[in-house]
C-alpha cells in the first residue's frame, strides 16, 4: 500500500496541468514568465520580548517587468490549474522605483486590485482556457497578474505572480 502511495504521489504532477498566463506581442501569443516575488521583514521595536509594528514588504527585482504589454488594454490567454478558477486571478498596480517594483501592501487582499471577471474584463472561453481584456485602458506602470488564491512560498510568504509592464503612448 505504501509503494502505490508513493507512485501515486509521484505521477501527480504529471497528471496536473500546470496554470500558464500569456499576453499578444505583435498578434502572437507570449508566456509571460512566472516570477516569485522576493520578501523583506523590516523589524519594528520591542517592549519586553514583544515585536511591534513589524512591516513585510514583497519586491520583484528590477525596475521593469521583462515582457512589456501590446497597447494599455493588453490581452491575455490565462489557463487555470485544475483546482483555480478564472476569477481567483487579479491584476495589480506595483510601485516602481529604479532597481525594484513592490507591492503596496503585504496581504495580496489589502491592495487595490480588479479581478478577471465579467464587469471588469471581456472574457472569452476556448479549450481551457480564457482570453481576457480589460475594458478600460490601464494606466502605464508596472502590473502584476497573480492568482489571490495561491499558497505562500516560503517562511515569509513568497508570492508566484506574472509581472508585466504598460508602457506609455
Amino acid at each position: 500500500m505504501k509503494k502505490l502511495t508513493y507512485i501515486l504521489f509521484l505521477m501527480l504532477p504529471l497528471c496536473c496541468g500546470a496554470q500558464k498566463v500569456e499576453t499578444t506581442v505583435a498578434g502572437n501569443w507570449v508566456e509571460i514568465p512566472v516570477q516569485q516575488t522576493q520578501s523583506e521583514l523590516k523589524p519594528g521595536w520591542k517592549i519586553v520580548d514583544y515585536q511591534m509594528k513589524s512591516r513585510l514588504t514583497h519586491y520583484l527585482a528590477g525596475g521593469r517587468a521583462t515582457q512589456l504589454s501590446d497597447g494599455n488594454r493588453p490581452m491575455f490567454r490565462v489557463t487555470p490549474g485544475p483546482d483555480e478558477v478564472l476569477i481567483d486571478y487579479a491584476l495589480i498596480r506595483l510601485k516602481a522605483k529604479k532597481y525594484y517594483r513592490k507591492l503596496s501592501s503585504p496581504q495580496l487582499i489589502e491592495n487595490i486590485y480588479m479581478r478577471l471577471e465579467p464587469k471588469a474584463f471581456t472574457i472569452k472561453a476556448e479549450s481551457d482556457s480564457f482570453i481576457c481584456q480589460p475594458r478600460e485602458p490601464l494606466q502605464p506602470g508596472e502590473y502584476i497578474l497573480v492568482n489571490l488564491a495561491q499558497r505562500p512560498v516560503g517562511e515569509l510568504g513568497d508570492l508566484l505572480v506574472y509581472p508585466f509592464s504598460v508602457a506609455k503612448d
